[in-house]
């Protein structure tokens, strides 16, 4: 199981004991979901929270997630206050590790600049050219303290396929085409492009997401050759239900990959 030495996470829990990456997206600013919070994530055992920051329209998130965001920008959490607040949280969780996601199509000087205050370590812009991330973080003065986390589509462009060869942190592929979302089952059809990953000689650690919410689904990834998982909609119906549910969910899916 790959766990990477970049300093994102090389203070996470699987970094010591070898174990798969748990990555839970964490709506930032929707108040109809204040239970999802950084230090309830951390208490569960997520290794790297993946911030959402709203925009109002994420091309690549299904109903619930963009609902969620829908409310934030609504709410006014957008931006540098999405940033402040996402710093004020991880200011009282001093081992959590975080990573930006968003959309921005040409992530200037000033946006990184953002990113680098809210306490992220990386960035993860689905809609973005990794080329075009890639010069802007090599430009940006901030950009050395943020890990580009390329995105890869299912299946990934050779283009992105070149993005993780280069990744310092991990790459997300996609455990399905289409859009964020709860699904059945996680697709046999993952054990031959992660395995065709690592021939292309993509050596950082490849987490799947899309459609991950289940303690099975979250063994299969790993049994496909998985090194971790993303859960998002999963997490955001859950924090929906309470403090009792996001909480009931988050061990679960800590306890299943720890198996």
């Amino acid at each position: 199981m790959l766990v990477g030495s970049d300093p994102l996470i090389a203070r996470t829990g699987p970094a010591r004991r070898g174990k798969p990456l748990l990555i839970c997206y964490l709506p930032v600013g929707d108040p109809k979901t204040p239970s999802a919070s950084v230090a309830r994530y951390v208490d569960c055992g997520v290794d790297i929270i993946e911030a959402g920051i709203a925009v109002p329209g994420p091309t690549l998130d299904g109903k619930v997630i963009t609902d969620s965001m829908h409310r934030s920008v609504a709410a006014g959490v957008v931006g540098r206050r999405a940033a402040d607040t996402l710093a004020d949280q991880l200011s009282m969780r001093s081992a959590a590790s975080a990573v930006w996601m968003s959309y921005a199509k040409q992530p200037d000087d000033a946006y990184l600049e953002m990113v680098s205050a809210s306490g992220a370590r990386g960035v993860l812009l689905p809609g973005t050219a990794p080329t075009v991330l890639a010069a802007a973080l090599a430009a940006a003065p901030s950009g050395g303290s943020l890990s580009a986390i390329p995105f890869l589509d299912h299946p990934p462009t050779e283009r992105q396929i070149d993005a993780a060869r280069g990744a310092r942190a991990y790459a997300m592929l996609a455990a399905t085409a289409g859009v964020t979302g709860v699904r059945d089952h996680v697709g046999q059809d993952n054990a031959a492009i992660l395995a065709g990953l690592r021939d292309e000689g993509v050596t950082a650690p490849i987490v799947l997401g899309f459609g991950i919410g289940t303690p099975a689904q979250a063994r299969r990834a790993t049994e496909l050759g998985a090194d971790g998982i993303v859960v998002g909609t999963a997490c955001v119906l859950a924090a929906l239900d309470g403090p009792g549910t996001l909480t009931a969910v988050l061990n679960g899916l800590r306890i299943a990959l720890d198996r």
